[in-house]
């Protein structure tokens, strides 16, 4: 239910706060004091369309919040967790939109920003608005489709569920078969592109670092002979002879020899000596190696031009199939799998027509079991559509639903769904949105929420002077149904009608006042004695007599069923 609205800088509003009771709350108040602006609000904080003409004068934002009660609206919690926003602990939504005169506007769900969209989801779930002569969710097929599935109970749903199931598999069957059913020409082309590229990587025999080793080893290559003197000249310093100086090794073989004798004369000697050693063993170790390394450089230019072909075969193929020889395997891997559905797209091909024969088959049997099941409950609903219209005053009008069928499969069965209503004898059926009348067509709306409350989910009616257009006995048959429907969901309803405020739980006066030379608008919860006065206002206009108030209390102990005060 809806808990409470804020609107600050919207129309005539500079700042405004309501809270709505449960069961049936009115709003009056003489024409022009704000009344439709809060319902404007309301909707518009639903995801309603804004201009930047509504925000009040002399203000540059506008912002309208409401708070929601969600405790029985299923559906809110898998819509919020889909966008990821957090449900609300408390079961409070609360919805919200900032206004600029720039024509943005911010919407919020519990302080989280999201979309538009997202926004009219949510509103859409949670409050129904009746705008006089507009449109409204019962005159949308495929709301009217659903309100008459939820009236056929739990065996109609799972029929649908069945459906939707097999459909969603009858689709990927027929995305399957379309895949590889693509034009011929194409298959043939794109298996001989695949049969040259795969052979093309297969012959390379490419190795996971093999790019790498090549390389050093060209680094190598292409500098032997410089690397050949360097080893060269630095062996000869260690070990033989340069420039007629004792090599290295030797000099070091002396300087051993000659700490051995100071050690034996001190013994603070051996230290040097243990560290001179070591040095000597490791350049003898050193030389060794040089000598290996200097028998192991290798001047050969076709070794070098066979590694930088290598090279180069290794570049071309990063190219064209990926930046690393890793990439190339995997791309190698990817298109010997393509290649294999293209060698086998006869077997696939015989495989997908199979299945979408049996899914059709199987959806067929289903949407027929669905059908029957529609039409069952559309019966049902045409009797007890046809017996609120009685109560409505509107017993001469004719209620049915129609249905027009659909080549299939389909998403939701094999029809669409449709109300049509003749609003006086002899008149053919019309769809429920060609309807001509307000009066006529709010009459109807009653009736089918009357009806559909109990399985209708969304929590909150709102109509704006849904009186107009009505008066006498079917005025008091609207206001009579109102009040009924106010025992299963919250309705909050804008009337210039007694007879139908008299009925409210909870009713709200909207004035309009002058305050430091602006007009404002305010809201207030009426005590009993100031219901009565408004009442009698609404009755007799600009002068309240004692016969506007006997009518008054007469059409509250009416409407309650006991005497007040």
């Amino acid at each position: 239910m809806l808990l409470s609205i804020s609107i600050k800088n919207f129309g005539i509003i500079d700042q405004l706060r309501m809270d709505f009771q449960n069961g049936f709350n009115v709003l009056t108040g003489e024409t022009g004091a704000g009344k439709s602006i809060i319902i404007d609000a309301l909707q518009i904080v639903l995801g309603g369309r804004v201009s930047a003409g509504q925000i009040r004068t002399g203000a540059e934002k506008a912002f309208l919040q409401a708070a929601f009660d969600i405790s029985a609206v299923r559906e809110i919690a898998q819509l919020l967790d889909e966008q990821g926003v957090d449900a609300p602990e408390d079961a409070t939504l609360i919805l919200a939109r900032e206004i600029s005169r720039s024509g943005k506007s911010v919407s919020r769900v519990n302080g989280q920003v999201v979309t538009l969209g997202f926004l009219k989801k949510v509103g859409g779930s949670l409050a129904d608005m009746h705008m006089q002569l507009e449109l409204n969710s019962l005159l949308d097929q495929e709301k009217q489709r659903q309100l008459l599935d939820r009236f056929g109970g739990d065996r109609l749903l799972q029929a649908l569920q069945e459906v939707n199931s097999l459909y969603t598999r009858w689709k990927e069957a027929r995305l399957s078969l379309d895949r590889l059913t693509a034009d011929a020409g194409d298959r043939d082309r794109r298996k001989g592109e695949l049969l040259y590229m795969t052979k093309e990587i297969e012959l390379a025999k490419l190795r996971l670092g093999e790019d790498i080793e090549l390389e050093e080893e060209k680094k190598v290559l292409a500098n032997a002979e410089k690397i050949n003197s360097l080893v060269s000249g630095a062996y000869a310093l260690l070990y033989g002879e340069a420039g007629g100086q004792l090599p290295a090794l030797d000099l070091l073989a002396q300087a051993v020899e000659a700490l051995r004798n100071l050690a034996a004369l001190d013994k603070r000697a051996e230290t040097i000596l243990a560290a001179l050693e070591n040095a000597y063993y490791q350049a003898e170790d050193a030389v060794r190696e040089l000598a290996c390394y200097r028998d192991g450089i290798e001047f050969s230019p076709n070794r070098l031009e066979a590694v930088e072909d290598r090279l180069e075969q290794i570049k071309r193929l990063k190219r064209k199939y990926g930046e690393t020889i890793s990439e190339i395997i995997d791309r190698l891997k990817a298109m010997r799998g393509e290649l294999a559905i293209l060698e086998n797209t006869d077997e696939l091909l015989q495989e997908a027509v199979q299945e979408i024969g049996k899914v059709e088959a199987a959806y067929s049997q289903a949407a027929g079991v669905l059908s029957t099941a529609r039409r069952e409950a559309a019966g049902l609903l045409r009797e007890a559509v046809s017996a609120e219209l009685l109560s409505l005053e509107m017993g001469r009008v004719a209620f049915q639903v129609a249905f027009t069928e659909i080549s299939g499969p389909a998403r939701d069965g094999l029809e669409r769904v449709d109300f049509l209503i003749a609003t006086n004898p002899g008149e053919p059926l019309k769809q429920l949105s060609k309807i001509a009348s307000g009066g006529e067509l709010t009459r109807v709306m009653l009736a089918l929420k009357a009806i559909l409350a109990v399985t209708d989910e969304i929590p909150v009616l709102v109509f704006d002077e849904a009186d107009t257009g009505i008066g006498g006995r079917s005025l008091q048959s609207v206001a009579e149904k109102m009040s009924q429907l106010g025992r299963h969901r919250q309705v909050i309803c804008v009337t210039h009608s007694a007879q139908v405020a008299s009925h409210a739980k909870a009713h709200y006066l909207i004035v309009k006042e002058m305050e430091e030379g602006r007009t404002v608008t305010r809201a207030r919860l009426l005590e009993p004695g100031e219901r009565l006065e408004e009442l009698a206002r609404m009755l007799g206009g600009r002068e309240i007599t004692e016969i506007t108030r006997r009518h008054a209390r007469q059409m509250l102990e009416n409407a309650s069923g006991k005497r007040i005060f």
